[in-house]
């Protein structure tokens, strides 16, 4: 029998559906992949939150402070005391160890670091003026540690060092170097852990001085070189004069008494 090889069409090999429609269907499968990958990751980073132990976040706070040139203060740290005395008997804050350190530098921030570790910036201690804004400041740090926002914020690098750390060990160059890579000190808190922090720092600061003076005094400052509110709609902070707002309708709400402000004391280091 003959074979007859049959003609096949031609642009067999052209498809069927236009160029840019087989772009946009791989630009959007890469989306949605990337979609399910990021709240994959917040899912388990969550779940590592939960179940951190102690000694692990102690661990990864140590690893951090020792990427800094900061210095323990003890002034600031007899501050935080005096907040975390006014707190219930029974909250898990005041069973926890915490060391407040001061680094040399002009920007004016603080951070909440895991193991109970908060940094403090010497821009921002040279713009308060009183011990009530002050312990304001230390009470929304505190907020996110009650919050547990100070290890969420971390993502994908909490998991990856936490990886290398149980697989290598503490005390390996290997974990180190995971923990220089994928962990900052670049507290990038959403608006809403923002918010919480100071509506629940208000409360501790009116708890340990019985009243919320100086309360929106620090971000009264910071709103008179904020600018525009309108790079703050994809911003992680949210507009100083957006926190006073929150912060003044929540005194309002709660009838805070308003007093008179301390001057800060003179053992605390300014520049």
């Amino acid at each position: 029998m003959k074979f007859t090889p049959r003609e096949l069409p031609a642009n067999v090999n052209v498809p069927k559906t236009h160029p840019l429609a087989e772009l946009a269907w791989l630009i959007g499968g890469l989306a949605a992949l990337g979609v399910g990958l990021f709240l994959v990751l917040g899912l388990v980073t969550d779940l590592i939150v939960a179940k951190l132990p102690p000694a692990a976040e102690a661990w990864l706070g140590r690893q951090m402070i020792g990427q800094l040139a900061a210095t323990e203060n003890q002034a600031l740290e007899l501050r935080l005391n005096a907040l975390l005395q006014a707190l219930p008997a029974d909250a898990p804050l005041r069973r926890q160890q915490f060391t407040v350190y001061l680094l040399d530098t002009n920007e004016i921030n603080a951070v909440a670091l895991p193991g109970g570790h908060i940094l403090v910036f010497s821009g921002l201690l040279a713009q308060a003026r009183s011990e009530n804004e002050l312990a304001m400041v230390l009470a929304h740090e505190l907020g996110h540690y009650q919050h547990r926002d100070h290890v969420r914020q971390f993502g994908r690098g909490l998991a990856v060092s936490l990886a290398a750390m149980l697989i290598f060990g503490q005390e390996s160059q290997v974990s180190e170097t995971a923990v220089k890579l994928f962990m900052t000190i670049d507290s990038r808190y959403s608006r809403q852990q923002e918010t919480a922090a100071d509506l629940w720092g208000l409360e501790l600061l009116t708890a340990r001085f019985g009243h919320a003076g100086g309360a929106t005094d620090f971000y009264r400052r910071m709103a008179q070189t904020a600018g525009s509110r309108i790079p703050y709609v994809v911003a992680s902070h949210p507009h100083p004069d957006a926190r006073i707002a929150e912060l003044e309708q929540s005194i309002a709400q709660h009838a805070y008494p308003l007093g008179a402000v301390l001057p800060l004391g003179s053992d605390l280091p300014r520049k």
